[in-house]
C-alpha cells in the first residue's frame, strides 16, 4: 500500500519514536534510494518508526537561487517516495519562513518535536537552518543534546566513478544522454500530464499523436528532438515516437511534447498519460516537406519497433 503524505503544518501527527531519513530527493535517484533504504533497515533492527521527510518545492525556487528545474513534480516524488519502504512521508511547505529557522531550532521544533526523531539519517551534503549555515557535522552535534543520533551517508557514486546528485542528472538530461540518465536514476525519465487538443495535422498525416504542454512546466527536460519512449495509459503501455520542440517544418511556436502511440487505437484527449524516455533518436529538424517528413517518421517507427528492449 502506497503511503500517503502528511503535511506536519497542518495534519494531525503524534508519532512513536522514529528514525528519520531528511533531504529535498528530486529524482529520487540511486544515491537517495540508498539512504533511504539505509534508514528503512535500520528502523527495523531497532523496531522503530520509519520516516521520509521532504520539502514540497525546491529551496532554490523559493529562495530565487539558480533554480534549474525539477527531476520530478512534487507528486511524482512522493509517488516514488511511497514506494521505498519507509512507515510514513512527511513534509513541510517550504517558504521564506521556515528557510529563516536557526540550525537550533530546526532539530528542536522539526526533528525532536514533530517528528519523534532518535536517529536521522541525512547525506553527506545535507545543509539546514538560515541561510543553509548547518551541515551534517553541526546535526550530529544538535542532535546529540536531544540523545538523538546522526548517520550521514557518503556519496553513492556512478560505475564511471562520478558522484550521483540531482544537479549532474539535470545537466545530463539537459545534454539529451537519456541513458545515462536514466542509468542514474535506476528507472526511466519520465513526464506525467494531461493529453490537450493540437491541430490534428499528425492525424491528417497518418501519425495521431498524444500532445502535452510544456509551455509552463518547470521540469527539466532534454533538448527538442525526437526520442524513443513508452506512453503509459490507462489501456495498457505503449512504444512511441516523442518530439519535443515547435515543429518548425509546419512553422509552429508552441512548446510541445507530441507522443505517437505505436499500435494504440483510442482517444486519449483530456486523459494523464506518462511518457518515460528510453533514448534519444534524432534532434528535432526543419523537413523541406510534408512527404519528407512523413517519410522519417516512418523511419523513426520503425527504428523504434527495432530497438531490443521494446522487441523483448
Amino acid at each position: 500500500m502506497k503511503t500517503k503524505p502528511i503535511n506536519i503544518l497542518s495534519d494531525k501527527i503524534d508519532f512513536n519514536p522514529s528514525v528519520v531519513a531528511i533531504g529535498f530527493f528530486d529524482g529520487v535517484h540511486l544515491g537517495h534510494m540508498e539512504l533511504i533504504t539505509q534508514m528503512v533497515v535500520y528502523s527495523k533492527k531497532l523496531n522503530l518508526n520509519s520516516i521520509i521527510f521532504t520539502f514540497d518545492k525546491s529551496p532554490k525556487q523559493v529562495l530565487n537561487q539558480d533554480f534549474d528545474g525539477y527531476i520530478t513534480t512534487t507528486e511524482e516524488k512522493f509517488e516514488l517516495l511511497s514506494e521505498l519502504g519507509a512507515d510514513n512521508i512527511c513534509y513541510i511547505p517550504f517558504t521564506r519562513d521556515f528557510a529563516s529557522l536557526t540550525k537550533e531550532n530546526f532539530v528542536k521544533e522539526i526533528l525532536i518535536n514533530k517528528l519523534n526523531s532518535k536517529s536521522v539519517f541525512v547525506g553527506f551534503n545535507f545543509c539546514f537552518g538560515i541561510g543553509r549555515s548547518g551541515n551534517p557535522d553541526n546535526l550530529k552535534t544538535e542532535l546529540n543534546k536531544y540523545d538523538c543520533n546522526c548517520h550521514i551517508i557518503e556519496s553513492v557514486k556512478s560505475d564511471e566513478g562520478s558522484v550521483i546528485s540531482s544537479s549532474a542528472i539535470r545537466q545530463i538530461i539537459r545534454n539529451g544522454n537519456i541513458i545515462q540518465a536514466n542509468k542514474l536514476l535506476g528507472r526511466k525519465l519520465s513526464f506525467t500530464g494531461n493529453v490537450v487538443h493540437g491541430d490534428h495535422r499528425a492525424t491528417s498525416m497518418g501519425f495521431p499523436t498524444a500532445n502535452l504542454l510544456l509551455e509552463n512546466s518547470q521540469k527539466c527536460l532534454p533538448p527538442n528532438g525526437v526520442y524513443a519512449c513508452y506512453v503509459d495509459t490507462a489501456v495498457g503501455t505503449f512504444p512511441s515516437i516523442v518530439n519535443i520542440g515547435y515543429r518548425p517544418t509546419f512553422n509552429k511556436t508552441t512548446y510541445l511534447l507530441e507522443a505517437h502511440l505505436c499500435n494504440f487505437e483510442g482517444d486519449l484527449y483530456g486523459k494523464e498519460i506518462r511518457v518515460r524516455f528510453l533514448k534519444a533518436m534524432r534532434p528535432e529538424i526543419k523537413f523541406p516537406s510534408m512527404g519528407a517528413l512523413i517519410a522519417q517518421i516512418e523511419k523513426d517507427r520503425q527504428s523504434i519497433m527495432d530497438l531490443e528492449e521494446i522487441k523483448d
